[in-house]
């Protein structure tokens, strides 16, 4: 079974269909994510999946077409690149299964969780963040697909800190209410502080880093999770 990174972005209010060909061209425009690695000739293995499709993966579409599609439906996944880095969105205009009504969620391919990684993962903190700065969303959290978070919606709302993952991406409201202070001393592995004031916790390097366990539990005691 996989152990693709699952990372979800869940946002304050609900996403329209304008909104995910927006997001989607701010991918290719700005971002310039292209559906083939840097320095191969383009190809038509460009994927995605929609209701639309019955969830079967279409390949060889323009990302034009992809767009269209996703815009369309409203729900689904598309695949393509960042540099290097193989990425995929999932998109959910109505999110029953997540804490929120709308939902973003990041995922990233199996061959990213391994330790080997740990010495340069920065296009995946980068592509990260990217998305954090567009997407202006309440709350972040990361693990491994096959990990389960246990997260309520009034929670989320509320501000409230109910777990600790792989990344923590705390919004200026969550952040405010969880105390910047507090935030920015964890002893975390890596903390980022936003521009529009929101904070990133990341507990290790990569989910399955050794270092993983040791820094959860000195931060889960640090947050009063324990």
């Amino acid at each position: 079974m996989s152990e693709c990174l699952s990372i979800p972005y869940l946002l304050p209010s609900e996403l329209t269909h304008r909104d995910v060909a927006e997001l989607l061209g701010y991918c290719f425009e700005d971002l310039g994510c292209a559906r083939s690695p840097p320095e191969e000739e383009t190809t038509n293995q460009f994927r995605y999946t929609t209701e639309e499709t019955d969830w079967r993966q279409v390949t060889g579409s323009s990302i034009e077409e992809a767009t269209q599609a996703l815009e369309r439906a409203g729900c689904g996944s598309i695949r393509f690149w960042y540099d290097d880095l193989n990425v995929g969105l999932q998109i959910n205009l109505d999110a029953p299964d997540r804490p929120i009504e709308s939902s973003v969620a990041l995922s990233i391919d199996e061959w990213y969780t391994r330790p080997w990684w740990d010495s340069e993962p920065a296009l995946i903190y980068e592509f990260v963040l990217e998305l954090y700065d567009y997407l202006s969303p309440l709350y972040i959290y990361g693990d491994t697909y096959l990990d389960e978070a246990s997260l309520s919606r009034e929670a989320v709302k509320n501000g409230q800190l109910e777990d600790l993952f792989w990344v923590n991406g705390y919004g200026p409201q969550m952040t405010e209410r969880l105390g910047r202070d507090r935030l920015l001393n964890a002893p975390a592995w890596r903390i980022d502080e936003c521009d529009d004031g929101g904070v990133f916790l990341w507990i290790s390097p990569l989910p399955l880093s050794e270092s993983r366990n040791q820094r959860y539990d000195a931060v889960t005691e640090y947050l009063d999770l324990a």
